[in-house]
């Protein structure tokens, strides 16, 4: 890499570093958050919060930055975020920590935006490759937040979690500042419909409510159904908004483009599936070894097993931008699927080491990046440069959406034939873990069916000439 390109990319690997740490930090300090604020589901809503908001603008900030400029959107941002850190650490009140973590949710939105950076300052042929590389870094953020997070609030108070994240944020918004190259936006060309832009947001925050209420009330109770109802209703009329307008905000017949609409299907089956890997492995390894399905160790344990597979997959970003680049699309997430699900087969043997289970942590996470990373790169093939925000936007959504509903799925599935202790408890069985484990394979193995269907990179490339 030249100069210039590497900063490009420090500074980006950075920001979505920053953005992935604030969100896998606060699972760290549910405990003690509990006990600050007095219950689990006051607690829950820090979690929540920064979930809605993030899923929320991740659209409306990523057409904004393809319109008035991508660095400049990001630093607001990260700048924003910034300062929703600053306010969760200065105070123990409550609603001000809640306000200061929906502050933070803007950073979730630094995604779309980092990838449309790379798009308009990275030689064609590296965008590929640098796409990879910012997925890795998403999971080094996790990974982060996770062991980083677990020491902070077991050696120090919980606010230092939030003086940590605002100290990135500003080290971020400074990298980002120096060394992005300012670009204007592309501008459209006709007069901007703000309320189909605006609409969007509330749609998927009433949708993701809802969502999240059905953990603890259940899908039938009305206020689920009720927030589902109307974010339904409202993402229904902004469609037809966005349908109807010469030029919308939001350009839904993108997706009527066959890669586009695989690729959010993809994202939906590896959301409900395969993404899913640190919640079920995470329970397993906590599961207590006499009920024959579980290894009986600590939270710490099960947090430090998944770091191995972590920076593995370090490597499993750039390589798929390089298959990607050099065989074409479909080949890479046909790869990392399959990958993926060898990984679930094999785990329905039930691994009984901690070192098995790295094992497979491993083989899971690498094939799953790689197919993560190959989705934004057929995303970036497939749209327009200045559509490149929204597009990425929208897929980041879908996997939030699909993630959100994935994760029940997969409780309900764990407990399957449960194992009830003498005080009540319900715990996964053999029969549960492996029931979950085939669904999450066979989704898997059902994304590498439908990766056939994609048009290679190079035959897009084709197309596109033949219909210039």
């Amino acid at each position: 890499m030249e100069s210039g390109t590497k900063t490009i990319v420090f500074a980006l690997f950075l920001a979505e570093i920053s953005a992935t740490f604030e969100t896998a930090m606060i699972y760290a300090a549910v405990p003690k958050l509990i006990l600050a604020f007095g219950d689990p589901i006051t607690a829950g809503w820090l979690v929540t919060v920064h979930l809605l908001i993030g899923a929320a603008v991740s659209v409306l900030v990523g057409r904004l930055g393809d319109v008035m400029g991508r660095k400049t959107m990001m630093l607001i941002m990260l700048a924003i975020a910034a300062a929703g850190s600053v306010m969760s650490a200065a105070t123990s009140n409550f609603g001000v920590v809640l306000a200061g973590r929906a502050l933070q949710g803007l950073a979730v939105a630094v995604i779309p935006l980092t990838i449309g950076i790379l798009r308009e300052s990275l030689p064609a042929e590296r965008v590929p490759v640098a796409v990879g590389l910012m997925t890795t870094g998403q999971g080094v953020g996790t990974a982060v937040g996770l062991v980083l997070g677990g020491a902070i609030v077991d050696y120090f108070d919980w606010h230092w979690l939030f003086v940590v994240s605002a100290i990135l944020l500003v080290a971020s918004w400074i990298a980002v500042k120096i060394l992005i190259p300012a670009r204007p936006g592309i501008p459209p060309k006709e007069p901007v419909d703000w309320m189909e832009g605006v609409l969007l947001a509330p749609g998927i925050m009433s949708l993701l409510f809802g969502i999240s209420l059905s953990k603890g009330l259940g899908w039938s109770n009305p206020q689920v159904l009720g927030w589902v109802a109307l974010g339904l209703l409202v993402m229904a009329y902004w469609a037809r908004r966005s349908l109807k307008a010469r030029e919308p905000f939001v350009d839904l017949r993108l997706f009527a483009k066959r890669n586009i609409a695989i690729a959010n299907g993809l994202m939906v089956l590896i959301s409900f599936g395969t993404m899913q890997i640190v919640f079920v492995f995470s329970i397993f390894i906590q599961s207590p070894k006499w009920t024959l399905a579980g290894l009986g160790l600590s939270a710490t344990a099960a947090g430090l097993a998944k770091l191995p597979s972590n920076f593995l997959s370090l490597a499993a970003g750039p390589l798929s931008g390089f298959t990607s680049s050099r065989m074409g699309n479909r080949v890479t997430v046909f790869s990392g699927m399959l990958l993926a699900a060898v990984g679930w087969f094999a785990s329905m043997g039930l691994p009984s080491t901690l070192v098995e289970v790295i094992l497979l942590l491993c083989v899971i996470s690498f094939g799953t990046t790689i197919l993560h990373a190959a989705l934004y790169n057929v995303i970036v093939d497939a749209v327009p440069e200045n559509r490149t925000g929204e597009a990425v936007g929208t897929i980041s959504v879908v996997r939030n959406i699909a993630g959100s509903i994935g994760a029940q799925i997969i409780a309900v599935m764990l407990a399957t034939d449960a194992l009830i202790t003498s005080n009540g408890v319900q715990l996964p069985s053999p029969t549960g873990f492996r029931l979950t484990m085939g669904w999450i394979a066979g989704l898997t193995l059902a994304g590498a069916a439908m990766a056939l269907l994609l048009r290679s990179r190079m035959a897009g490339k084709e197309v596109d000439k033949q219909a210039g």
